[in-house]
């Protein structure tokens, strides 16, 4: 995941902006709806016909905030993940599963084999794992100030029952508490999957065993289902603000588990006609 190195290419990039896109729009229907039902209680005062008007409107939002919510849940998210599996795949065993091309966007130098596509998981793993931690230290800290502004709101005893409810509705919505327990969930399964690949590869684990193909099968698929379980995507300004940071990591990374060397005795190998693992 690279951006650093000579012009990075990532056609697959398309596939996520409608789904950001939408997402941001799901973001401002929720609000807008939260707003009208906190309003709806009082509209009585303006008559009958207002009051109709307020929830005919109100009406509307819910059914396209749950809409584009569906959509994007289960079409444009899916789609985009699905599109860059295929890449992640094609990259891995040099081949062609779509007609979206990248370059540079896996930094490893592994020969297209099994190994490659646990170095390309291993790599996914570091950077969304990093790049989840980022996003939790604010959702927390938001999560953490409607928790409190709800449990203040009980403790003060409150007379008006609309208000206490319609900062439950909130909080306990599934864009303050859910959102952060998905990503705390997703942050912890990124890890086990790093964990994971990190410990096969440190202990130089033979490529052509069966052992090593489970066990990077099993992260990829890991990584993979992580993924489609939590429905939602990364914070690309997130991405792009740790990235070099992160890319000087993986690179330190690399070393670390003789990456580099395991691709030169490799090619060695090869020009000797000996059978070795297509690695770096």
């Amino acid at each position: 995941m690279n951006m650093t190195r000579k012009t990075r290419v990532d056609e697959v990039s398309q596939y996520y902006k409608p789904a950001a896109q939408i997402g941001f729009v799901i973001f401002l229907l929720f609000w807008v709806t939260a707003l009208l039902s906190l309003y709806m209680p009082f509209s009585e005062k303006l008559g009958v016909h207002f009051q109709n008007i307020l929830q005919s409107v109100f009406i509307v939002f819910v059914i396209a905030h749950f809409a584009t919510s569906q959509i994007n849940r289960f079409y444009l998210i899916p789609r985009a993940e699905r599109m860059r599996r295929k890449q992640m795949i094609s990259d891995a065993f040099g081949t062609n599963l779509s007609h979206d091309k990248t370059s540079l966007y896996y930094n490893n130098e592994y020969l297209p084999s099994v190994n490659r596509l646990g170095a390309n998981t291993i790599e996914n793993a570091l950077f969304s794992k990093e790049v989840v931690a980022s996003m939790l230290c604010s959702k927390r800290i938001i999560t953490s100030g409607y928790v409190a502004i709800w449990v203040l709101a009980f403790a003060l005893r409150h007379n008006n029952l609309e208000i206490l409810t319609w900062i439950t509705q909130i909080v306990f919505s599934g864009a303050i508490i859910a959102q952060w327990m998905n990503l705390e969930v997703l942050r912890f399964r990124h890890e086990n999957t790093y964990e994971q690949l990190h410990y096969h590869f440190l202990h130089e684990i033979s490529e052509n065993s069966p052992r090593a193909v489970a066990t990077i099968l099993d992260a990829f698929v890991a990584y993979e289902s992580a993924k489609s379980s939590a429905g939602c995507l990364l914070s690309s300004k997130v991405f792009n603000k740790l990235n070099p940071e992160i890319t000087k990591k993986w690179d330190q990374i690399r070393q670390e588990l003789n990456m580099n060397f395991q691709q030169d005795a490799a090619l060695n190998g090869d020009s000797a006609g000996a059978s070795s693992p297509t690695v770096s």
